[in-house]
């Protein structure tokens, strides 16, 4: 008990006698590179690079429910899926430990199945007759502006007219996410080329990968220069025909921009089993829960590889902490952003410094087009420095919503633990503040835990246990949290002197306390009390358990404990 609250009473001290710990942390980050704080809607295009196989069509009958998140224009395209025209194995590269279609292969299938002409064309409203419009170019840059942008214009002799010219700069944002699904196995299948027997295939369902490829439309300013001054077609065009059919013959071209991977697989259990549900799920439903889940992954991976992904935004209001965006850039309740400041070397080059990390308590519904008067979202502060909004700027830095805990818990019910937190507050914000600011939602988790542990009583007892439990962050300050925790656990002890097996039930409750090594990783002494519900012997032979008495049997084991260890946060 000793150790553990000289341990408590330094994460407490650390705080003060060294009062630069985490803010100083965060605040000498210092990024290579300015970071750009000006944040532009990308569009998205998916498409399903059909290779002819034989879950092609199961595959393309999902397609429809991929959506487009809200923070991307939708460039949906009349086609869904381009053929790859040839057998995989022959367009099949091994890229470490995948095999992935060369980009060769995949950019042939774009090309014939004129993709970046069918984005042009998307965005300028291109007729049957070959003519163009600009009303989707407009309505999308006026929906892209910001209420700055707005504030801007309506200051210029133009005004806002001049928002619709913005959306010029957004053709040159639209990606295509190319995916192909390779080795799709029915878990029957599976089981056959595995030679399980017929009475242990449980299982239905899907497993295989998926390989996501990214490419952008390269729509430069020479490219639209071209298009402007020979390919553009109007209603009192002398050359319609002309146009049109160069147009048609024309490559606009698509840019790679990278590569995604990952293994896939979904089950459900076989009628008549223990854990079957009550409906089963058919196979369409299957594919697209395996196809949905592959796509969202790829989106992920997206946006924390590559910077013009990432929503940006400066700092509006620093008491509480506001941020014009909201669910038109795709912002989640309790969702991590870093906070920069662009600086000048000595050498006249500009960088970005972190200087916070901050979270958010709200969500806006700002779906419409800005007015100047935009609703902001809410956020608060778990690491760094002081904020303000004379030129610092939020970037969406994502996170897993998982933290993993290492310690140790002495007295009460000793053990060397680990647990598993995951956040549970975007789903509760949803369900019951949406639109709301939520402080009191933040940082609620569920956790679950797992210990070892040994004591000598009449004989050495080896002690297992495991907890689950509903727990919740307070930060006080930035960088220091309380997170007061109630759970129901379960304990067994054994020993190698006889076979009798000893369980227990209990309910734990208290509070740990967390300092920030870093922004994603703390300090964690804590402090729980053990309340036992229930004890149960089974003696070696016999088949009914015995109630007992835990305390009598192992004395002093439950009530007050401690605990301290190191927390990582994904």
């Amino acid at each position: 008990m000793r150790r553990a609250v000289i341990f408590v009473l330094f994460v407490w001290a650390w705080q003060f006698i060294h009062p630069v710990n985490a803010q100083s942390q965060t605040q000498n980050v210092k990024s290579n590179k300015a970071i750009n704080a000006e944040y532009v809607r990308n569009s998205l295009t998916v498409l399903y690079l059909d290779a002819a196989e034989k879950y092609a069509g199961l595959i393309k009958s999902g397609l429809d429910t991929l959506i487009i998140p809200d923070k991307y224009f939708d460039n949906t395209l009349a086609i869904r899926s381009i053929p790859l025209g040839v057998d995989r194995k022959q367009a099949e590269v091994k890229n470490n430990y995948n095999l992935l279609i060369s980009r060769d292969f995949v950019e042939s299938a774009l090309k014939n199945a004129k993709v970046g002409n069918q984005l042009v064309s998307k965005w300028f409203e291109r007729k049957e007759d070959g003519t163009f419009g600009v009303g989707l170019l407009k309505e999308r840059g006026v929906y892209n502006a910001t209420d700055n942008d707005v504030l801007v214009a309506g200051t210029s002799k133009r005004g806002t007219a001049g928002l619709m010219d913005m959306g010029m700069g957004l053709v040159d944002k639209s990606y295509v996410i190319v995916l192909d699904f390779p080795e799709i196995v029915s878990m029957e299948e599976q089981y056959a080329k595995d030679s399980i027997p017929e009475k242990d295939r449980k299982m239905n369902g899907f497993t295989g990968k998926m390989n996501a490829y990214v490419y952008k439309l390269n729509f430069t300013e020479e490219t639209a220069a071209n298009f402007f001054q020979n390919l553009w077609v109007s209603g009192n065009s002398k050359d319609l025909a002309t146009r049109k059919a160069l147009f048609d013959k024309n490559d606009f071209q698509l840019t790679y921009i990278n590569t995604f991977s990952e293994n896939l697989a979904i089950s459900q259990f076989n009628p008549g089993q223990k854990f079957a549900p009550k409906v089963q799920k058919t196979p369409e439903q299957m594919m697209r829960s395996m196809m949905d889940m592959g796509y969202q992954q790829s989106l992920i991976k997206l946006e924390n590889s590559r910077d013009e992904f990432r929503v940006k935004a400066m700092i509006f209001e620093t008491h509480p902490i506001a941020i014009k965006i909201g669910r038109k850039e795709g912002l989640k309740f309790d969702q991590r952003y870093f906070v920069y400041e662009n600086r000048q070397d000595r050498h006249g080059n500009t960088y970005s410094k972190r200087k916070a990390v901050i979270r958010s308590m709200s969500v806006a519904d700002n779906k419409k087009v800005a007015t100047g008067e935009t609703k902001p979202s809410y956020f608060y502060q778990v690491a760094g420095g002081k904020i303000d909004n004379y030129g610092m700027f939020a970037e969406q830095k994502n996170a897993t919503g998982i933290n993993l805990f290492l310690g140790y818990n002495q007295e009460g019910l000793s053990a060397a633990t680990g647990r598993l937190e995951v956040y549970i507050s975007p789903l509760l914000y949803e369900m019951f503040s949406r639109g709301k600011t939520a402080r009191g939602l933040t940082g609620l988790k569920l956790y679950i835990e797992g210990g070892y542990g040994w004591q000598t009583f009449s004989d050495k007892y080896d002690f297992y246990k495991g907890v689950f439990g509903l727990s919740k962050e307070i930060y006080l300050m930035p960088g220091i949290h309380i997170d007061p925790f109630l759970g129901y656990g379960v304990e067994e002890a054994s020993t190698n002197a006889n076979e009798d097996k000893i369980s227990s039930e209990f309910v734990e409750l208290g509070s740990r306390l967390g300092l920030n090594i870093a922004h994603n990783v703390q300090l964690i002494g804590g402090v729980n009390y053990s309340i036992i519900t229930k004890c149960e012997t089974k003696a070696e032979g016999s088949t009914e358990p015995v109630k007992t008495t835990y305390s009598d049997m192992f004395d002093g084991r439950g009530g007050l404990g401690t605990s301290f260890g190191i927390r990582f946060m994904f």
